[in-house]
């Protein structure tokens, strides 16, 4: 089953692209606008390398920054806070292609078609091929869910940024409960790249950002379901309801959680 085959929509849909050297507080005003996780730098075929700006990848430049220099932070190139991806041909098979998720730990890579332009694809269009009838398991979600990993909501923002690179996380949960409040990368990047935030007049302030407890924020309620529902069942809840992880008895159901997991254990089929 070959990418192009299986995923065409990656080729239609509109995506924004940036410049080398736009400022960052553009490519930051695009992902929290967008509400997307990763914008392209170039977007063209047979660079030497592929460059994107990730929510991830900003906080982590934001993270190594002085706290003082929030408005340098704001001017830097674009690429001073990309992240490299890897590259796949269109006429890849899929599970080529999550051997290169696995291999680079990363849930996005640029797919080169026939095009100028390349795509983008990510974990969560692999999650779709589950409602195409395209991929199949008999495992169920407690079988393949991830420990819940939780903070107190009076902890700040540097602290619990900390811990997401530190653990390779993207969401963490609040106050011990799984039923509880979770905040992402997204919400955190929603939060600081705030148009208010962005302002010249009030950028000389956000020598504290990083100061901000996570109670502040806004915060995501995942949807919750049985540990016996089938991977397909949350698939189709989750790409329903855009929503970035799901919960059960068990633990945390993430997108790597959907594809990866089984795919590693030998489980996950893949239609020819």
């Amino acid at each position: 089953m070959k990418i192009a085959e299986a995923l065409p929509d990656i080729f239609k849909r509109t995506y924004p692209a940036l410049e080398s050297g736009t400022q960052l507080f553009l490519a930051a005003s695009l992902l929290r606008f967008h509400q997307i996780d990763a914008i392209p730098i170039g977007f063209k075929k047979r660079e030497e390398k592929h460059l994107a700006v990730l929510g991830y990848s900003c906080l982590s430049r934001l993270l190594q920054t002085d706290p003082f220099s929030y408005k340098e932070f704001l001017k830097q190139p674009c690429e001073n806070a990309a992240q490299e991806l890897a590259s796949i041909s269109a006429d890849a098979d899929v599970e080529r292609l999550l051997r290169l998720f696995g291999k680079t730990r990363s849930g996005f890579a640029i797919v080169e078609g026939k095009f100028e332009l390349g795509a983008l694809v990510g974990l969560r269009d692999i999650i779709g091929l589950y409602k195409k009838g395209l991929l199949s398991t008999t495992l169920s979600v407690d079988q393949i869910a991830s420990p819940i990993f939780s903070m107190p909501s009076s902890s700040t923002l540097r602290q619990v940024l900390t811990e997401m690179f530190t653990r390779r996380f993207r969401r963490i949960f609040l106050d011990g409960n799984k039923n509880d409040s979770v905040i992402t990368d997204r919400k955190i990047i929603s939060y600081i790249f705030e148009t208010s935030r962005l302002d010249e007049g009030v950028v000389h302030s956000q020598s504290n950002l990083l100061d901000t407890t996570i109670e502040k924020l806004d915060l995501m309620q995942p949807a919750k379901l049985s540990g016996r529902s089938k991977l397909k069942n949350a698939a189709a809840i989750m790409m329903a309801e855009k929503a970035e992880c799901l919960v059960c008895e068990k633990g945390v159901i993430t997108p790597w959680d959907l594809v990866m997991k089984p795919w590693k254990m030998g489980k996950l089929n893949l239609k020819n």
